[in-house]
């Protein structure tokens, strides 16, 4: 009787435990987790099964590794928030599979989605065919994003600079300079890329956002 009770006891703890771990770690759509999130979850669904099934573990020692799973996703996801090429390496990068209309085959099949998967996404968004779609990106969550030719904006959709870093990767490809960048961010008053926060290449320009301490309910 004892060793139950002592089970129903750690159900509830851990299930607190649980739900504090997850608030902490932040706020993020079953879609939206990242390859890092998933496995993290999952280390940790299994570690409370473990726990659970031993009935001579101490609640203790089971508290040990679950607390330290949830400092590392926090300590790996600041990181990821600081380094762009830290985040490229956890959670990947988004991938162009259509680019004005023209589906990039080689793309699919580095990232293993045959056409079929693509024309049930497009079928999905009301869309025909690939003539209609300015750009469809898959996402590192797995989800592929269409753009609409007839009211898309944008002339490259990845963020040119994200949190004051530039991808000059992305320059070379579409066929743009840091010069052009430069050139525009003093025309706007902006002294350093640094100081962007992001940079997004649209049809009328460049789109720039500063980075700014203030929250929106702060400068009301």
């Amino acid at each position: 009787m004892e060793e139950y009770l002592l089970l129903i006891v750690k159900c509830f703890f851990f299930y607190f435990v649980i739900i504090v771990a997850l608030r902490i770690m932040g706020k993020r759509e079953i879609g939206e987790l990242s390859i890092f999130d998933i496995v993290i979850y999952l280390v940790m669904s299994e570690l409370l099964a473990l726990s659970l099934n031993d009935g001579h573990a101490t609640i203790m020692k089971s508290l040990v590794p679950l607390v330290t799973l949830a400092a590392l996703q926090i300590l790996v996801s600041k990181l990821i928030m600081k380094s762009a090429k830290f985040r490229s390496l956890i959670d990947g990068e988004p991938v162009i599979l259509i680019y004005h209309g023209i589906i990039d085959q080689q793309a699919m099949r580095k990232e293993r989605y045959n056409i079929d998967d693509l024309m049930l996404q497009l079928r999905n968004k009301e869309i025909g065919t690939p003539e209609e779609v300015a750009f469809a990106i898959l996402e590192t969550n797995g989800k592929l994003s269409v753009l609409k030719a007839n009211d898309n904006k944008m002339k490259y959709p990845i963020p040119l600079i994200q949190d004051g870093e530039l991808d000059v990767s992305l320059l070379a490809l579409i066929h743009l300079k840091k010069e052009d960048i430069e050139k525009e961010m003093k025309r706007q008053q902006i002294e350093k890329i640094e100081d962007v926060f992001l940079c997004l290449y649209q049809k009328n320009g460049f789109y720039f956002l500063k980075k700014s301490i203030l929250t929106p309910k702060m400068r009301r």
